[in-house]
């Protein structure tokens, strides 16, 4: 798998994972947030990313797995806030995602 495919398994992965989760997480107590399947769900989704980032370790040094990985997943979860859970996207969380682009940019050559 080349590196493109596992940076969009694992940001998809891990975007889904992290809203699930903060969803599950909404005004609820302990009992029930063990008792959300979403919780559940989230949690391998979220393990799942983990494992693709392991794999793409066996093929692709750190340096360049890790800011790009990093970077696209922040990106991807701040929309997916906006969209998903209503959270702000606000210009200056644009003016983030864009410097964390260059940033991962940089970092990977």
């Amino acid at each position: 798998m080349g590196l493109a495919a596992y940076a969009v398994v694992y940001t998809t992965l891990a975007t889904a994972g992290l809203v699930l989760v903060r969803r599950s997480l909404e005004d609820e107590s302990l009992s029930e947030i063990l008792r959300e399947p979403g919780f559940y769900a989230g949690g391998l989704l979220y393990a799942a990313s983990f494992a693709t980032f392991l794999a793409s370790l066996r093929s692709y040094e750190v340096l360049t797995v890790f800011p790009l990985f990093t970077g696209v997943t922040y990106a991807t979860v701040t929309v997916a806030a906006a969209v998903f859970l209503d959270e702000p996207l606000t210009a200056v969380r644009l003016s983030g995602i864009a410097l964390v682009a260059v940033g991962a940019v940089l970092l990977t050559r």
